[in-house]
């Protein structure tokens, strides 16, 4: 189960991009120490991991720095857009949530929110609702052609007669897409860019040029670390403890990763009594095995690894968060 922070951060990241652009430096970190326990020290005792710092978050965008890329993307694509003659206003992206903890970094961890809130999300149960999400404004044919690099109705008429389009071998940087040939589709005097405007704004951001550090490497990284630390044998004999605990209240389940499939807490009923009764109880579990504790520490440990055997692409892909968060500051005023 993916760290939720991390997870999140992943989403907003792909979505910023528009797409994943495959062929950039270092796309999968490779595991550390294979085969190999890291030494983790003394162990502490933990009851929760609120304020917990990983390795690898060093590297992380945080919500607000994502939230201005994606406004600086729709600049860039409202930008190219008026190339070909169209005036195209992106909707504004959601605003940043403000909660970028690691409270539940290893499922729930509070006894407080778990007495309160059971699995459900403590901000999602508080806060109001969303404003509801505006539709992108509609386009014409053409501008959708435009934005999107492709005649959409004739691609899809072409694959209803069995005529598959022809392949496209795309550029992997704006510097490579500025030398590359381009569609050969002709607007307003102009010729479109391989993947449109979407695809542009992402070059523009994510890959000005050869060689950008693909932007869903530290996320990679931090689940390599994760998925590693739970087969670490240090971490399953915690886990199953706890999972001794939780049979000993009542609760069959195999780890804290899948409590809520396990005993069937689905979405809209994660706050009920009897979710509230397991969550206490999961907690409780939690501090009785030093379950945070022991994950903390080795995960920590793998990710330190990583981090020390990555180091040169860590540095680089720092370095390119930094250039483009003062794209992205120039972009939005």
């Amino acid at each position: 189960m993916a760290h939720p922070a991390r997870l999140l951060a992943a989403t907003c990241l792909v979505s910023a991009a528009v797409l994943t652009l495959g062929g950039c430096a270092g796309d999968e970190p490779e595991a550390a120490g294979a085969g190999k326990e890291p030494d983790i020290g003394s162990i502490a005792k933990l009851s929760s991991t609120e304020g917990l710092k990983f390795p690898v978050a060093a590297y992380e965008v945080t919500s607000d720095q994502q939230y201005q890329v994606k406004k600086a993307q729709n600049r860039l694509i409202e930008q190219c857009m008026k190339r070909f003659g169209f005036e195209y206003a992106r909707p504004a992206p959601t605003p940043p949530s403000r909660n970028d903890s690691s409270s539940r970094a290893f499922g729930l961890a509070s006894a407080k929110d778990a007495a309160q809130f059971g699995y459900a999300s403590p901000r999602r149960a508080t806060d109001p609702a969303p404003a509801k999400r505006q539709p992108a404004p509609p386009l014409s044919r053409t501008g959708q052609t435009v934005l999107n690099g492709v005649d959409l109705v004739a691609e899809a008429e072409a694959k209803e007669e069995g005529k598959a389009a022809a392949p496209t071998d795309e550029p992997k940087s704006q510097a490579e897409a500025e030398k590359a040939p381009g569609t050969g589709i002709m607007v307003n005097g102009k010729e479109v860019p391989v993947g449109g405007c979407g695809r542009e704004s992402a070059l523009k951001l994510f890959a000005p040029n050869p060689g950008a550090v693909d932007i869903l490497f530290v996320f990679n990284l931090g689940g390599e670390a994760e998925s590693r630390a739970l087969e670490d044998s240090r971490v399953r004999k915690a886990t199953t403890k706890w999972a001794q605990c939780m049979a000993d209240s009542g609760f069959t389940t195999s780890s804290p990763d899948n409590v809520q499939s396990d005993l069937g807490l689905v979405q809209g009923k994660l706050s009920s009594p009897e979710a509230i009764t397991i969550a206490k109880a999961d907690v409780a579990c939690k501090t009785r095995v030093n379950y945070i504790g022991i994950r903390y520490a080795v995960q920590s440990a793998y990710e330190k690894a990583l981090v020390e055997e990555h180091a040169e692409t860590l540095a680089l892909f720092k370095q390119q968060t930094q250039d483009r968060l003062r794209l992205a500051a120039q972009l939005n005023g």
